[in-house]
């Protein structure tokens, strides 16, 4: 059912902002005087699944029309954002709670983070520096989401923020912390608790306990180069171009596949946004960014993936013996600036008090501590230095990108502004050509300025891309480049770049594969790495492109199409069970008796049994074969018995391979971890004759909805992870969200796609699970890109809204 509050003009037919305004300029035929006329004016047509097909006649009335419909879907997330970037969660949630996602930093920690980063006078810097178009878009969505909050009132709100006190009308500043809390997620988010735990030596106050102690125990820490590995492969994406020489019709295919949380700020939300003659977008957004971040125009169509590229350096000061709090540049000393950052905390009684932070600041960043690696001493402290500080580029970053007329546009526009904070670029157009862009905000240390001012007992992390440098002297800063946008990083032509007729892809992995025939090589360490083992996502997904060109996957032709590009992705195939299940198979030959790790003696026939008949899938029907396998993966991988054949830069997709079954210790390792695999697939409850579908799953309002797909490290393209469930079986906590394919043909974009977590997070929308089920299904939805694909779609609605306040800042 379509509402219209009083602000609303219901269309009957098909129509544009532009009635508004005409409307507003008439009298009534009395002659009375119209009223003024409407300071921004949208229409929102929805068709299925709930998509928001959002059309103004200029950057504002855009901008309005797209706050308007993303509160209508998601006022409540949004909401909690504005309170996350305002570092305002301890005051309404209590200190020690944490957000949606596990990887979160208690409610107190974020806060101080967040006030840091969203002071008064960087938030207004980055206002400053938003060019007029920009500035308008951000004023537009205020208005829109404003609105909606003041048609609905508080107690009209869904269950999760209904009559709470932390919903607030929006302002301009609000959007300008949500943005720099976006372009934190490639550094400073990750190093919270390392930031709030950095307190001067002999400090009467002690430090508060940093997640490098607690959370990750037992994992990498922060400043190693694993960690970061992981979290682009837990997050990460998929995205392939295919060109003229691969194609089936010599046009433009592309494969979009971000993954990322199912909860939370990183939630995409689909949108097609358009101005007449000047932008006409379709896609998804991050939640409450104003444009299209993955998606395609009639000319060409992009996606995203993690790029590898350290968007920080680490800084060791050498600190004045006088003082601990100052410290020593090119002979001289100087103090390191203190800032008190000011927290209210809920306590248990409902009443609130005040706690306090001190950060030390330089010219270098913020001190930070890692316990036992990067410790603050009478001697040396360590600081972050964040590179997207500075950028407030990524609004026209993305609006570029929305309105590009060619490949050669997008490019321009992304090397020009700079403005992508964490993520490279896959594209095609409809030409048939394709370019991969790692063009990011990268801190600009070329391989000269690494060699002289890594210090040894760093030059480790330096070789996996995470720089530690010698703050004591000047020339060691990051390197100014008069053609970059910002100071202290690359410029965007500097980096790396390739532009092919068949095909780039990237999975999270280096610039380095983007094509095997054209190796991205001689980069410095911070930038993209060479001849590194690539992940398993990686080589499947350059593996099945290379099959299929060369007409060796058993299909017709040497052609892709749109839906082998889709059955690529939704095979689910496990990579790594290619390379070792005939060796983990022969391993079964052995004795039925095996002893795992607990010491228990296990029958390993029934299992083995199993493995022989899994199809080497993560799909719904695969059988605990899947499970035995994960098990066992997870116990040896990285262990001196794992390969046979390690790994080989000469052929980086075939290696490493094969298990080292042909010495006794392999194959006794080996049967350890079977043994435990069943022990533990008996502790899970997932009996011998289950089903993957029957354990993954999503649930909404009560109903459990099957989920295909399996975690990173198994190799597998449709990467989803999942969790124990209260109830049994496991809930899905991350993986694929929008997946989007865009074929050009003479008619210009052909695109399906489907949102993997459905578009709203309440669960009274009809849209909280109708595309999880289309994803549990691999059942893709054609988007309606033209008006008269959005006409005949038999779930359209309209409303036409306007704006006539002002008070928008």
């Amino acid at each position: 059912m379509t509402l219209f509050p009083r602000s609303h003009v219901p269309l009957l037919r098909a129509g544009s902002a532009a009635m508004l305004l005409a409307l507003a300029a008439c009298g009534d035929k009395d002659g009375a005087p119209a009223d003024p006329a409407p300071k921004y004016a949208a229409e929102i047509r929805r068709t299925a699944y709930g998509i928001p097909h959002i059309k103004a006649d200029d950057d504002g009335g855009l901008g309005y029309g797209i706050g308007y419909a993303y509160a209508q879907d998601n006022v409540c997330l949004l909401a909690e954002r504005i309170v996350t970037a305002n570092g305002e969660r301890a005051k309404y949630f209590g200190a020690e709670a944490r957000g949606a996602t596990a990887d979160t930093a208690p409610n107190l920690a974020s806060d101080f983070f967040y006030r840091l980063i969203n002071e008064a006078e960087a938030v207004a810097n980055a206002w400053q520096q938003q060019p007029a178009p920009m500035r308008a878009l951000v004023e537009g969505y205020v208005a829109g989401y404003n609105q909606y909050l003041d048609e609905r009132g508080k107690g009209g709100l869904p269950d999760a923020c209904k009559n709470a006190p932390w919903v607030r009308s929006m302002t301009t500043d609000d959007m300008m912390k949500i943005v720099r809390r976006y372009a934190a997620e490639g550094a400073g988010s990750h190093f919270i608790t390392e930031l709030v735990s950095a307190v001067p030596p002999d400090a009467a106050v002690p430090a508060p306990p940093s997640r490098a102690a607690t959370a990750r125990r037992g994992s990498p820490s922060v400043i190693d180069p694993q960690y970061w590995q992981q979290q682009h492969a837990r997050t990460g994406s998929n995205g392939v171009a295919l060109g003229k020489n691969a194609t089936e019709n010599g046009q433009g295919l592309l494969l979009a596949n971000p993954h990322n949380w199912w909860n939370g700020d990183l939630r995409f939300y689909q949108l097609h946004l358009t101005i007449p003659g000047k932008l006409d977008a379709m896609g998804a957004s991050l939640g409450g960014m104003p444009m299209v971040s993955i998606g395609f125009n009639k000319d060409v169509a992009w996606t995203h993936t993690n790029n590898t590229s350290s968007h920080f350096t680490v800084h060791q000061l050498q600190l004045d013996p006088r003082d601990p709090t100052s410290y020593v540049v090119d002979g001289k000393s100087q103090p390191m600036i203190r800032k008190r950052i000011e927290v209210e905390v809920r306590q248990p009684d409902g009443s609130l008090a005040t706690r306090s932070h001190d950060f030390y600041q330089t010219d270098v960043g913020v001190v930070m501590r890692v316990p036992d690696q990067l410790e603050w001493n009478r001697k040396v402290a360590y600081t972050l230095l964040d590179a997207n500080m500075g950028n407030h580029r990524m609004l026209e970053q993305w609006r570029a990108m929305n309105s590009a007329r060619s490949l050669d546009e997008l490019r321009d526009g992304i090397d020009r502004i700079v403005g992508l904070p964490w993520v490279g670029t896959i594209a095609a157009d409809k030409e048939g050509k394709t370019m991969y862009l790692d063009v990011t905000v990268v801190p600009n240390v070329p391989l000269s300025k690494e060699k002289a001012c890594v210090p040894d007992a760093f030059r480790e992390l330096a070789a996996g891309g995470v720089l530690v440098l010698d703050a004591s002297t000047s020339a060691c800063r990051p390197g100014n480049d008069p053609g970059a946008p910002q100071s202290g990083i690359f410029a965007g032509a500097s980096l790396p770049r390739l532009q092919r007729d068949d095909f780039v892809q990237n999975s999270n992995d280096s610039a380095w594969l983007t094509n095997p025939a054209a190796p991205l090589t001689g980069f410095p360490s911070i930038v993209s790495l060479d001849a590194q083992e690539q992940s398993g996502r990686t080589r499947i997904g350059i593996a099945q492109l290379q099959a299929r060109l060369a007409g060796t996957d058993g299909l017709p032709g040497r052609r892709i199409s749109m839906p082998q590009l889709q059955g690529m992705l939704f095979s689910n195939r496990v990579y790594y069970a290619g390379q070792i299940m005939d060796d983990v198979l022969r391993a079964c030959d052995g004795e039925r008796q095996a002893r795992a790790a607990s010491g228990a003696m296990v029958d390993l026939a029934p299992a083995c049994a199993k493995l022989r008949a899994w199809d080497r899938t993560a799909n719904l029907e695969s059988n605990i074969g899947f499970g035995y396998f994960a098990s066992m993966w997870d116990q040896l991988y990285g262990s001196p018995l794992f390969w046979a054949v390690p790994f080989n830069a000469a052929d980086p997709v075939g290696t490493p391979r094969g298990l080292r079954v042909d010495d006794a210790a392999g194959v006794t390792a080996l049967r350890t971890a079977l043994a435990s695999a069943v022990l533990e697939m008996e502790a899970s409850g997932w009996g011998l004759n289950s089903r993957w579908g029957e354990i993954q799953h999503t649930e909404r309002n009560g109903k459990r909805i099957p989920i295909h797909g399996g975690r990173y490290q198994y190799g597998i393209y449709n990467v989803i992870a999942s969790e124990p469930s209260k109830g049994g079986g496991r809930e899905v906590t991350e993986g694929s969200s929008y997946v989007q394919t865009v074929m050009f043909d003479r008619n210009g974009p052909q695109a399906q796609a489907m949102l993997a977590y459905s578009q709203s997070v309440d669960p009274a929308s009809p849209h909280y699970a109708d595309q999880s089920e289309l994803y549990s299904r691999k059942a893709w939805h054609t988007l309606p890109f033209t008006d008269a694909q959005i006409a005949a779609d038999p779930k359209l609605s309209r409303i036409a809204i306007s704006h006539k306040t002002k008070g928008t800042q």
